[in-house]
């Protein structure tokens, strides 16, 4: 989803990776898209449910890392997002440009809508006007 704010346009890439699913396909199909949307003048996020635990240091966090750290992207959950009665993950995330977007605050939120707790991100310091929002939806 594509969304004009004043005088920023965010997109907001929403993302599934199933955790059986084949990781290199994944990176690859992401730097696919990454290569097509980034530019200095869009604000990219990307949230969803990644299924890598961000509280461990593996080979496949520090891949996706790479990867997004070459479009200015960085992780912002270091909270467990997966609770249960025998483990805590942080498999939800939220990757952001922090040079763009300075003032941030990200915290969980319990649901009872899954058995994943919601990320809540606040930008601040973005002065939006009164204007119609454009939306784009390409699946």
């Amino acid at each position: 989803m594509k969304r004009h704010i004043s005088s920023f346009v965010f997109c907001i890439l929403c993302v599934y990776r199933p955790p059986t699913g084949n990781f290199s396909y994944f990176l690859m199909s992401l730097e696919s898209i990454l290569n097509q949307l980034y530019t200095n003048s869009i604000n990219i996020i990307i949230c969803g449910d990644i299924n890598i635990n961000y509280l461990d240091n593996t080979n496949s966090k520090l891949q996706l890392d790479s990867l997004l750290l070459s479009y200015d992207l960085y992780s912002t959950v270091d909270f467990p997002t997966r609770i249960s009665n025998c483990s805590s993950t942080a498999i939800d995330n939220i990757f952001i440009d922090k040079f763009k977007n300075t003032n941030f605050t990200i915290k969980p939120m319990s649901n009872v809508l899954s058995d994943h707790d919601a990320q809540i991100l606040i930008l601040r310091d973005i002065k939006i006007q009164n204007l119609k929002a454009h939306h784009y939806t390409k699946n």
